[in-house]
């Protein structure tokens, strides 16, 4: 039977982290997977509300509690950080997902058959079909292209992946991993495999997502490959002065603007790595097990 781990933040979303878990189980028993679920309650306002029960397939439910709360990115990352120190990973690849349903479930054994027969570090899933509101989808689409005017990078994926148990050590205690989880595992892991997948409308309520959110989520992805964006756009600070060399107004619009953009990021990234170096101060796990071996 095929041992892996779950790794899924959580923040006041029981109830779909419930029916997720049965769904999760259920294609486990359909493939004759073996699965230890850890939960990272993101300091929840809700009390903890978990009525699954040990089966065959879940063989233990863990729930790692954080005392502040700090978002679904960094809750990965110490998630991460504990399977790692911990040693919890050394015979088991771990799968994040979230818990909201928009992570299919079903999809788990095609991600599994993929990493498997890949030589990759990572599998991401790559969503196809969206199920947020439009203006999500504008501003979200208007992210991606930028990245990759400026980095030359694709990211097409979420949280939702496979890492190789072997590859962990690549990822955790970076300040990488602290700013966004799918610019850190583009920027430190080589081997990316993609497979794709329709992202699933969640089970039950609305997105905590809005605009102020993507806006920072954001920030803190382009902050990730600060370096490169200098220099890309230095080259086209260059090239703006020699196409409009007889038109210098449109040179110093252009160059103030890709200047403000870089100043905007380094200090992103200086707070990101302020915040990183911190993380031992107001981040500290309790592990509670809901059931174990």
């Amino acid at each position: 039977m095929k041992n892996f781990i779950i790794l899924i933040p959580v923040y006041n979303d029981w109830e779909n982290l419930n029916k997720l878990l049965k769904k999760i189980n259920d294609e486990a028993e359909r493939n004759n997977f073996e699965f230890e679920i850890f939960v990272i309650n993101d300091s929840s306002t809700i009390n903890t509300d978990i009525n699954f029960r040990k089966t065959k397939n879940i063989i233990s439910l863990n729930i790692l509690n954080l005392l502040k709360n700090i978002g679904s990115q960094r809750a990965i990352a110490l998630g991460l950080e504990y399977l790692f120190e911990s040693k919890k990973n050394k015979l088991s690849d771990i799968i994040i997902m979230d818990s909201d349903g928009q992570d299919d479930p079903e999809i788990l054994k095609t991600l599994i058959n993929a990493s498997e027969n890949s030589d990759s570090d990572v599998t991401v899933v790559e969503r196809t079909n969206r199920n947020e509101p439009l203006w999500f989808q504008f501003f979200y689409f208007l992210h991606k292209k930028v990245l990759f005017i400026f980095t030359g990078k694709h990211i097409k994926f979420g949280n939702f992946s496979l890492i190789k148990s072997k590859e962990l050590k690549n990822l955790v205690n970076k300040a990488d991993l602290w700013a966004a989880y799918p610019a850190a595992v583009v920027n430190n892991l080589k081997k990316i495999n993609r497979i794709k997948s329709e992202r699933k409308k969640r089970y039950s309520g609305e997105t905590k997502m809005n605009l102020k959110k993507l806006f920072y989520h954001s920030s803190r992805v382009f902050s990730v490959f600060k370096t490169k964006i200098f220099i890309i756009s230095a080259i086209y600070a260059f090239i703006i002065s020699i196409v409009f060399k007889n038109n210098p107004e449109v040179f110093y619009f252009f160059t103030f603007t890709l200047l403000m953009a870089n100043i905007y990021n380094f200090y992103i990234s200086l707070i990101n790595k302020n915040d990183f170096e911190k993380k031992s101060d107001n981040s500290k796990l309790k592990l509670k097990k809901n059931f174990d071996l």
